[in-house]
This record gives structure tokens, sequence and C-alpha cells, in this order.
């Protein structure tokens, strides 16, 4: 009799705590537009579109003056763990309100329970002060991702997804809706 109440109350408990991070979690982009994507951060924070949505993500979590970011697949596959061969990577990081970039390094923080070492690990971690009373920024970089160099753009906290920047207009400091330009690539140009 116990172990049958036990197995119901683990179950009641189990199926609660999926309800509560769906409800919780709701669009993980951090997108304000009304819409789901389908995405799930896996690690709490907010994803960041390597390339195109479907090629893969960057995942990226702030905690007072540390900045963690995980490489994970692309499309709804962002709880997959992608491995970088990069040892570390360099970011410019533009804080809001800022008009100067800073640098944060970010170093491989393997998972040893997954096998990862340095030069074959999904996580990074970057620490700085200034860090610390951040509520937004921008970040850019490049990464060894899927084989080939990628180029990382973080916007924070909202995410990045250049396919729903495409999809939206936004209008520029002015109030003017910009024209966005593209090439046989489809790749939208910056509005930066």
């Amino acid at each position: 009799m116990f172990s049958k109440r036990l197995t119901i109350g683990c179950l009641a408990a189990l199926a609660l705590g999926v309800f509560v991070c769906r409800t919780v979690a709701g669009d993980s982009h951090g997108h304000e537009h009304g819409h789901e994507h389908g995405h799930t951060a896996a690690h709490g924070g907010c994803l960041n579109a390597l390339g195109a949505c479907e090629n893969g993500h960057a995942e990226v979590k702030l905690a007072g003056d540390v900045l963690d970011v995980w490489f994970v697949g692309g499309g709804a596959d962002t709880a997959k763990a992608v491995r970088i061969p990069d040892p570390e990577i360099a970011l410019a990081v533009t804080l809001a309100g800022a008009s100067d970039a800073k640098t944060l390094t970010l170093k491989a923080r393997p998972n040893e329970l997954a096998e990862e070492r340095v030069g074959d690990c999904a996580h990074f971690v970057g620490q700085a002060d200034w860090l610390k009373d951040a509520k937004a920024f921008k970040a850019t970089g490049s990464v060894t991702f899927k084989g080939r160099t990628q180029q990382v753009r973080i916007e924070y906290p909202r995410g990045y997804d250049p396919d729903d920047d495409a999809a939206h207009e936004h209008p520029d400091a002015a109030g003017e809706h910009q024209d966005k330009k593209v090439d046989s690539g489809k790749k939208v140009e910056p509005r930066d």
C-alpha cells in the first residue's frame, strides 16, 4: 500500500514539474512577439542562433559576474550538446547603454560525466566584474562549430534568431523601418 502511494506521489510530482517547467519556460528565446517557437533552453538561459536556427544555438545564462555559454543543436534539438574544438572563445561584449565593447574570454568547462575535455567541450564560462550588474548586452565572436568557423551573435536576455528578425519589422533609432537586403545565400545584413 505504501509503495503504491509513493509511486502515485512520484508520478504526480513529475507531472507537476513538467507542467511548471513548460509554463515558466514558455518562449525560451525571450521574445515578446506573442508566438511560440518550440525551442527550449535546457539550462534556463536564452538561445542565440548560430547562423540559422536550424544550424545550432549558443545558450547563454548570466549569474552575477559569471557568463555560461553552452553550444547546442539546431531547430528544436536544443537539449543536445554540440562539442567545440576551441579551448577558449573571445567575445566582444557591449553592455546596454555603453558605446565601447569589452573583451570577455570564455574558457572551456568540460563535463567529465559526458567524457568531455578541453578541445572537445560544449560548455564555456567567462567571468568579469563588469558583468555583475548587467541587465542586457550584445556580444559577438567566432567559434569552430560543426567543423567550420561560425560567427556568434548574442543578444541577452532576448536571444537572437535571424529568422525572427527577418520576419518582423523593427524600427531604427529614428523610428524608420529599415530595408533588409538579402543576398543569394539568404543572409540578412546586420542592422547595427
